[in-house]
């Protein structure tokens, strides 16, 4: 916002605009005894020097303006500020009956799943856009404390295989699922995606850096003798660096690992029969990850 002047010497207002995750965040701070906002501003100026009658606005004036219409509880729509407490404290309850339904992650009917583009977070809203449906054969009912019951695709404890045909919305529903992990505020289109809080995604990240750390389970047999029982290297291929973010997942606890297929090594994920023709086990470094 302009705090009376706007130029490229200064002038504007700001704060951290968040995105549609409702996450604890630096920019705003609320306890029991205050409200804290953390702006910045740009003093206005000319050349070198700050005009002193413009800053002195912006501070006495255009502050206290935002404070009354950002701040004030009077002046915030109440309805809107309740039925986000209760769409967080919806997902929090949902998110904790996880594991006692067997679950990893919820994905209620009516969600909206697509986003704007690949690098916006915002929902897509046009005529054509294909809210989720559970097949009937997945549907869960739970019990919400503000919403109440609601429906919707549960995905079990165990291995699960998202598969279908180009475009038909498979990365889309593992993206929902692997950022269920954040609450969502109202609107977003994915406040019923609920996943575990534990869950990471895997995926080849060729140049990594990886320090010490035991891949064995899934890499042996290194050419020149080398071990991979603490293995280290400054530029990780796909393969060892899904191994090592797999036994970094497990290492913290993780309990839910998601993987999608665009954005894995196929060697690591799997080796097809020709392949375990053509090279014998014992010549192979890598144990794919379906033969664990």
């Amino acid at each position: 916002m302009s705090g009376g002047w706007h130029s490229a010497k200064g002038g504007d207002v700001a704060i951290d605009c968040p995105g549609q995750e409702i996450l604890e965040r630096t920019s705003a701070v609320i306890s029991d005894r205050m409200v804290e906002a953390r702006l910045t501003a740009g003093l206005p100026a000319a050349g070198r020097t700050i005009l002193a009658s413009a800053a002195q606005r912006m501070f006495l004036e255009t502050l206290p303006q935002l404070v009354e219409r950002a701040l004030m509880y009077r002046s915030v729509d109440s309805q809107t500020m309740h039925a986000l407490a209760a769409s967080v404290e919806d997902q929090e309850y949902l998110r904790s009956q996880l594991k006692l339904l067997s679950l990893v992650a919820f994905i209620g009917n009516g969600a909206v799943l697509p986003r704007v583009s690949g690098v916006s977070n915002m929902p897509l809203e046009t005529n054509t856009v294909v809210r989720f449906r559970a097949p009937p054969e997945l549907q869960v009912m739970v019990e919400l404390p503000n919403q109440g019951a609601v429906v919707g695709m549960g995905i079990r404890q165990g291995v699960t295989l998202i598969c279908g045909g180009g475009f038909n919305g498979k990365s889309t529903l593992l993206q929902a699922i692997e950022r269920g992990v954040y609450n969502h505020a109202p609107g977003d289109g994915r406040e019923l995606v609920v996943t575990d809080a534990t869950a990471t995604k895997i995926k080849a990240e060729e140049g990594r850096f990886v320090c010490s750390t035991d891949i064995r389970p899934f890499i042996n047999n290194l050419p020149l003798g080398k071990t991979t029982d603490a293995f280290s290297t400054a530029n990780a291929s796909g393969s060892t660096s899904m191994a090592a973010s797999i036994q970094e997942a497990v290492e913290v606890e993780a309990s839910t690992l998601l993987f999608d297929e665009d954005t894995c090594a196929t060697n690591f994920l799997v080796r097809d029969g020709r392949m375990q023709q053509l090279v014998s086990q014992d010549c192979e470094p890598i144990t794919s990850l379906v033969s664990r």
